[in-house]
């Protein structure tokens, strides 16, 4: 039962991306059913001007003073893949549910150590792949799940172009691919077998192309790299199934439904009413949402830490057998 007391949520984190995304999500109505209560950053000047300008009444230096004294029902963790393995497991182990924002470390190790605490204290930690969430993904979604009128899912093509500026491949992979990896396991399932190549241009730059096999036998082929995006043409899934329907979702923004006969294209309404605003139809509000939701009324909410291991791990096979070292170093959210 959801309780009808105002749920009390907490922000470690003030840095560039949680300002460009978590705190404006956090600031809409869909969240009036949210206490706001205090941001928490190791510099004051950070968590005081986002305070003050998105309204949260306290701030703090230290999350453990924090969590002591506000005593939230969840809390949001968005300290990049360094400092997340640090701060999740102890804001766990005293109590308290999790929104960890991706990437949830920078390599295996570290996501695991926080999925161990979730285990250990038997609370929920999503992780915040926002594009699971965005619109186009979720109509996607709905169509692909109707399994009577669609179908078995036989295959996914799916590409998601990187960009250079990424200090190494193992990043751009662990920074921006893992939303894609993430994205084809929502519709294909748990993944059985992975094979995987590469083609360097550079240290840190190249094309790279994965074969799947999803544990229900459908085939999956992915196409990333550290080229040709991050514009209008980065991004694109394609789901087939045994009916011969299928599902087209053109960078996160535009869904083709089709079967051997007729096709159908939806896309946003850009009149600036809530449902179209840019973090709604992107994501960010919907998976902030679910975290609530999930948290009140007692269920494990999607992606759990589990998933997130489980595509950390992935991640880490796909590099290793494409032959890209698993170096990843630290980019700012700024670029």
């Amino acid at each position: 039962m959801m309780s009808p007391e105002k749920f009390r949520l907490a922000v470690i984190g003030a840095g560039i991306f949680a300002e460009a995304n978590l705190f404006p999500s956090l600031s809409t109505h869909f969240f009036d059913d949210v206490d706001r209560v205090a941001v928490c950053d190791l510099k004051a000047e950070r968590a005081e001007r986002l305070a003050l300008k998105y309204g949260w009444p306290r701030t703090y230096t230290d999350f453990r003073e924090m969590l002591v004294r506000e005593k939230p029902d969840g809390v949001v963790v968005v300290l990049g893949a360094r400092g997340h393995p640090a701060v999740a497991p102890q804001v766990l182990d005293m109590g308290f549910p999790v929104f960890l924002e991706k990437p949830s470390a920078k390599d295996v190790e570290g996501t695991r150590k926080i999925a161990e605490a979730a285990d250990r204290n038997g609370l929920p930690v999503q992780v915040g792949h926002q594009k699971r969430y965005g619109l186009a993904y979720n109509r996607a979604r709905a169509y692909v799940q109707d399994q009577e009128s669609f179908g078995n899912v036989i295959q996914i093509e799916a590409k998601m172009h990187g960009f250079p500026v990424f200090p190494t491949f193992y990043t751009c992979m662990l920074e921006w691919q893992c939303h894609n990896l993430d994205l084809v396991q929502s519709f294909g399932g748990p993944i059985a077998e992975i094979e995987a190549r590469s083609f360097m241009t550079g240290p840190r730059t190249g094309a790279l192309t994965i074969m799947l096999r999803f544990e229900s036998g459908a085939l999956g082929i992915l196409g990333w790299g550290t080229y040709g995006g991050p514009g209008q043409y980065a991004e694109r899934i394609e789901i087939l199934s045994d009916k011969g329907r299928g599902v087209i979702i053109h960078n996160a923004r535009e869904v083709t439904l089709y079967d051997e006969e007729v096709g159908q294209t939806w896309t946003h309404d850009w009149n600036p009413i809530s449902p179209n605003q840019s973090h709604v139809f992107n994501g960010y509000v919907g998976e902030l949402r679910h975290f609530v939701d999930c948290v009140r009324q007692g269920c494990q909410p999607v992606p759990s830490i589990q998933d997130e291991l489980r595509t950390m791990e992935h991640l880490a096979e796909i590099a290793r057998k494409a032959g890209i070292p698993l170096e990843w170093d630290f980019i700012s959210s700024a670029l």
